[in-house]
């Protein structure tokens, strides 16, 4: 038999450095023992022929070996690959390569995912969690909820920064919305500031999270139930109700308020208008009288006489007009009654008719 085999002596030419893997060690040493089949022909042809074989079964487990290293990234996932427990790249999607076991291994990672934390929800059955003391030293039952995922360029810290990162957003979730909560009144809680509440939690939680350096991005937080305790919630809903009535209340005297704010506007403005007209009034009928007097003593100037005369006349017109007035004769001795006044009414009568 030639001195070419390996297998000679008890020779074993993998002794010197056995790889770490098992399962390659124990099918060699099968390998090993299955030769012996092949040791039953004589001469160097025989010799030879088990060299080859063996040559061909190596080849073929190292390319098994070497071809187990080929994985698949998905389209909403990363890939960190670690050489020997130790972080060396981030891959993304694709047909990806490693060294196989035991050199490197990879975690796969969704980081599209969004994840939900339910804080104090009815389902958990956490009455402790749920209880928060409000600003105004109320108790009142909260729950919430935190919606997150993993920041694509922060999958190694999410990974290696913290033990169990969820336990973690969860509890620092709790303690955010307890510290806003006790700063707040429970029924601006309840009520119109809800919105504000969740964006503040939102950004402490973010800006606590950053500083951590979890590789986690805070969507948003959600606030889903804002009660008082079973205990108390009979004579809460009361005092609510006189809330409501006490608002209505108010809303009608506002109206009220403004409807008689609005007509009193109104009458001042009629009675300044109306004053406002009676001025104008007054002031046209002033420089009426005054160009009429202009007028009649430039007149006046030029024929004083006849002036005077025509402006006598018409005083005495205006005179005679509103009065009874009897005409005598002087040339008469007797005196006749001439009743002007009916006969002017009766005339006016007619006319009017």
């Amino acid at each position: 038999m030639s001195s070419k085999n390996p297998w000679d002596n008890g020779g074993d030419p993998w002794r010197k450095k056995k790889p770490d893997c098992d399962f390659l060690g124990d099918f060699l040493e099968k390998l090993k023992k299955s030769s012996q089949f092949f040791k039953k022909g004589d001469g160097d042809g025989g010799g030879s022929h088990q060299i080859n074989f063996a040559r061909l079964v190596v080849g073929a487990v190292c390319i098994l070996y070497l071809g187990a290293g080929f994985y698949q990234v998905q389209h909403d996932q990363r890939g960190v690959v670690l050489r020997f427990g130790r972080w060396v790249r981030t891959v993304g999607p694709g047909l990806q390569y490693i060294l196989p076991y035991p050199f490197e291994s990879v975690v796969l990672q969704k980081v599209t995912k969004v994840n939900q934390i339910d804080i104090g929800s009815f389902f958990r059955n956490q009455q402790d969690e749920s209880l928060m003391l409000t600003g105004d030293s109320n108790l009142a039952n909260i729950s919430f909820s935190v919606l997150w995922k993993i920041k694509e360029d922060g999958i190694e810290d999410y990974l290696f920064n913290a033990k169990n990162p969820e336990i973690t957003v969860r509890a620092v979730a709790e303690s955010v919305m307890r510290d806003i909560v006790g700063q707040t009144q429970f029924t601006y809680v309840q009520t119109e500031g809800r919105g504000e509440i969740q964006r503040k939690a939102m950004e402490s939680l973010q800006a606590i999270m950053d500083e951590y350096k979890m590789g986690i991005d805070v969507v948003r937080v959600e606030l889903q139930r804002v009660e008082p305790p079973a205990s108390v919630i009979d004579s809460f809903r009361d005092v609510e109700r006189a809330q409501a009535e006490q608002q209505s209340e108010k809303n009608k005297a506002e109206a009220y308020d403004r409807d008689t704010r609005a007509r009193t506007r109104g009458l001042i403005a009629e009675k300044i208008n109306n004053g406002e007209a009676t001025k104008r009034s007054i002031i046209e009928t002033a420089r009426g009288a005054v160009a009429r007097f202009l007028s009649a003593y430039s007149q006046y100037r030029l024929a004083p006489d006849i002036v005077s005369k025509r402006l006598y006349i018409e005083c005495m017109r205006d005179i005679y007009k509103s009065v009874n007035k009897i005409v005598i004769d002087s040339d008469v001795k007797s005196v006749p009654y001439l009743p002007l006044t009916e006969l002017n009414r009766a005339k006016t009568q007619g006319e009017e008719a």
